[in-house]
């Protein structure tokens, strides 16, 4: 009888449920990407990003629109309460109850005045897009936001509702600073009163202003100079590129809306005929043409 001779080579292995495997495979899978691989992903990744971070940018630049739209429709409702206080005026774009003085307009102008006792709510007249720190504008003028006359980036629409102090002793014709546009004149009245505007709805009460020159007035709204167009003048209108290529007015019944400069500021400035195609928006006594 011979016996079998088992070749090692060739052995079958068993599993436990006695069915034959075979020999355990000895290829190595690799542990890690290859540098393909890994270029592939960044590249997906780039691409992603690519698309994200503008929608991304976008919402955030709409958040801050909204918010300044709030903090202007809070300022408004300052601005009711203190004509109630006051027999129906509006405040002095500066130097309320005194006399013309740019230093003291710094501390005693009409956002100081309409929060009074509040004046912690500063804050309210802080747009999220008002630079934090020197920035220089197209014309030049270098300005960063601070709560005072000049650079607080909100403008009043001063020249109507509340040109005084520029009211001067013995002269009545500064009462009643008039512009005449074709058929229309429009009156600078000193002192106004809320109930005698005329559409509170369609009225300019206060709205993003910027500046301008040495870096002055950025919260009055001056409408005989009041055109952005560029080289027009001190352009004393809306800053109308705070905001997504517009900027947050708030109106006399405190609603407030984005506006593009062709849908507030004058074309040109009065007395140019241009004018009066958003002077009914500036003037409280004037109506829709």
């Amino acid at each position: 009888m011979f016996e079998q001779i088992t070749d090692p080579m060739h052995t079958n292995h068993a599993s436990p449920e006695g069915i034959p495997v075979g020999k355990p495979s000895t290829r190595h899978h690799p542990l890690g990407f290859t540098l393909i691989e890994l270029l592939v992903v960044i590249a997906i990744i780039a691409i992603l990003a690519g698309m994200l971070l503008p929608a991304l940018a976008s919402a955030k630049a709409r958040g801050q629109r909204t918010f300044c739209m709030n903090n202007l429709r809070q300022v408004a409702i300052f601005f009711q309460y203190y004509t109630d206080d006051n027999d129906e005026f509006f405040p002095a774009h500066r130097n309320q109850g005194g006399v013309d003085d740019a230093n003291k307009a710094l501390t005693n102008w009409w956002g100081t005045v309409v929060v009074g006792k509040e004046s912690g709510r500063s804050n309210l007249f802080h747009c999220p897009n008002a630079p934090k720190k020197p920035k220089t504008e197209e014309d030049g003028t270098v300005w960063s936001w601070a709560f005072d006359c000049n650079k607080v980036g909100y403008g009043y629409n001063g020249w109507f509702l509340g040109k005084h102090p520029y009211i001067l002793p013995g002269n009545p014709a500064a009462l009643t600073e008039s512009i005449k546009i074709s058929n229309f004149t429009f009156n600078s009245y000193g002192k106004f009163k809320r109930s005698s505007v005329r559409n509170p709805s369609e009225s300019l009460l206060i709205g993003d202003k910027r500046p301008y020159g040495s870096g002055v007035w950025g919260s009055s709204l001056w409408w005989p100079t009041s055109c952005m167009v560029k080289g027009s003048g001190s352009n004393e209108g809306i800053d109308t590129k705070r905001h997504l290529g517009g900027s947050a007015v708030v109106f006399n019944d405190a609603h407030c809306e984005m506006r593009k400069d062709k849908d507030i500021n004058p074309p040109a400035n009065p007395p140019d005929p241009k004018a009066l195609k958003t002077a009914f928006l500036w003037d409280p006594l004037q109506g829709r043409p």
